[in-house]
């Protein structure tokens, strides 16, 4: 009696998902949930060094392949208000300093830079006054990451 009973059970346990519907839309990835869904992506990279100009932060940063590229960003973008383009934050101790990139919808939206803010920082370097950065027409942040 009992193994009739253990494999009456065994049997609908086997049988019950396989009979379960299925709410989930196959085309929707596991994360949608329909309200927490972004039109902001962002990228994060690591920052050998940020020279400062007088017209632009020349930052050092790291590729995917550990090779090292520039990116120039004016310090126009600082000015606040509805086109503040860069943000400043202050890096946690024992971190290294990094970039973060936004996008919205593709399209680069604004920039992070996460140093420490005291320039006597190793990460901190100062170009010489005899170098120029032209950073007319510059309204977008050509990186590659």
């Amino acid at each position: 009696m009992k193994k009739i009973i253990m494999a009456a059970v065994l049997a609908a346990c086997m049988v019950i998902p396989a009979l379960a519907q299925s709410n989930s839309d196959s085309s929707k990835p596991i994360w949608d949930h329909g309200d927490n869904v972004s039109s902001y992506n962002y990228y994060t990279t690591p920052v050998y060094s940020i020279m400062q100009t007088a017209e632009a932060f020349v930052v050092f940063y790291q590729k995917q392949d550990l090779s090292v590229d520039t990116v120039v960003i004016p310090k126009s973008w600082q000015v606040a208000g509805e086109n503040k383009k860069l943000y400043f934050r202050n890096k946690a101790p024992g971190l290294d300093s990094y970039i973060t990139v936004f996008y919205k919808e593709g399209q680069f939206h604004h920039v992070v830079l996460t140093a420490n803010p005291d320039v006597r920082d190793p990460v901190w370097t100062i170009a010489p006054s005899t170098a120029k950065v032209d950073v007319s027409g510059i309204d977008t942040l050509d990186i590659k990451f």
